[in-house]
């Protein structure tokens, strides 16, 4: 095995499919007929036709004004006539400009940033380390399934026509160049191992939209401070003297090396479920914070965490508590993200570190994907140039 997750181990076998499915999802995302490349180009061509609109528009509003100049002083029908053409034709221009501006943020971003990262991000190292992590994520979230109604189990599972689904757009969206009969005979994998792969791939999705459906407001909420120490030495001493009588805020104000709440003695202010392992990336102290038998004032132990040493305090609890809209909306797009980071805290998890060796084993790697991130200046890809930002109208 590659790794194994509480157990149950995941074989090189599995991983080298989902290697070689992820490094075609990834090259066609970028060059498929539907991939950004694409996507890119059409933008282009909308700003060079808006270009076109917009020099019209110009063109015709100096007119209408020469035609309104060269009438003879005073009302009109021919003079109501063409300033409503020039006020129409104005406000059509005034569109066309927040259309253009619009369209060309949207291709400067795609060009200078969005086509820059996925391309570096298809490298062995990456792709390896993102498959290996799905697999491990996916042995989780099946573990939990098992425990769950058949209801949450229907809504997270992909049924049979969304995975005929997702494979047909797969299909679709494969390169010109190549084909996906070509790429399950360059890779070595078959029809039934990619559908395995597309499985997987939507019951993440499916897990994702499901545990942010969960994050609501208003919710319980949980009131607390913290300090985080360097040793188990410098802990033990604090815990010491909180227990006798010690001034919480003081000592973390003094103690403490992390600079974001020490300022503020300790203070984690108030927490929804998920919170503290968005801000931290753990979530061992937000498992002692929200369990059911925490009274006010109570203290930790010395957690550790993250190579550090935290002392925390529960300081109340709200079991109905609005959560702000930024806040809210944070937790909803990081749900899945903050939840496998608390079934990994969680006592008796056990994901065994990665074989290294396996991991970029040629013969687990697809051919054609690079050791490390191809070069070029920003919005390079293979077989095209960095095209220019086109000029305002």
């Amino acid at each position: 095995p590659i790794t194994s997750v509480n157990g149950h181990q995941i074989p090189q076998s599995l991983y080298r499919k989902m290697v070689a499915f992820k490094t075609q999802l990834a090259q066609s995302d970028l060059n498929g007929p539907n991939g950004l490349i694409a996507q890119r180009d059409s933008l282009r061509k909308q700003i060079s036709d808006l270009q076109k609109q917009g020099q019209a528009s110009t063109t015709q509003i100096a007119a209408l004004n020469k035609k309104i100049a060269a009438l003879k002083p005073g009302p009109s029908p021919e003079r109501t006539n063409l300033t409503k053409q020039l006020k129409d034709t104005q406000t059509l221009e005034n569109n066309q400009q927040v259309k253009f501006n619009n369209l060309n943020q949207q291709y400067t971003d795609l060009t200078k940033n969005v086509i820059p990262q996925v391309q570096t991000n298809i490298n062995q190292s990456q792709v390896g380390n993102d498959s290996v992590t799905w697999l491990q994520n996916d042995e989780l979230i099946r573990e939990w399934l098992a425990k769950q109604n058949s209801h949450v189990q229907a809504t997270v599972n992909p049924s049979t026509q969304a995975v005929s689904r997702a494979m047909a757009a797969f299909k679709t969206n494969v390169p010109k160049t190549s084909s996906y009969s070509a790429f399950l005979s360059k890779d070595q994998v078959s029809g039934d191992d990619i559908q395995a792969m597309m499985t997987i791939t939507l019951r993440r999705d499916n897990m994702q939209t499901y545990l942010a459906s969960q994050v609501v407001s208003p919710t319980y909420q949980v009131l607390a401070r913290m300090m985080t120490l360097d040793t188990q030495q410098h802990a033990t001493k604090i815990l010491n003297e909180l227990k006798h009588g010690g001034d919480f805020g003081k000592l973390a104000k003094a103690n403490s090396v992390d600079n974001q709440t020490a300022v503020k003695g300790g203070s984690l202010g108030w927490l929804a479920l998920g919170q503290y392992a968005q801000n931290y990336t753990a979530a061992n102290v937000e498992l002692w914070l929200f369990d059911p038998s925490r009274k006010i004032d109570g203290l930790s132990p010395i957690i550790k965490e993250n190579g550090t040493f935290r002392i925390v305090q529960f300081l109340g609890a709200d079991p109905a508590r609005i959560v702000d809209a930024t806040t809210l909306q944070s937790l909803k797009s990081s749900a899945l993200t903050n939840w496998l980071t608390e079934q990994q805290a969680l006592p008796g998890t056990v994901i065994t570190p990665v074989d290294q060796n396996k991991l970029l084993d040629p013969l687990n790697i697809p051919p054609d994907l690079p050791l490390g991130a191809p070069g070029g200046g920003p919005g390079a890809v293979p077989g095209g140039s960095v095209p220019s930002v086109p000029g305002q109208p």
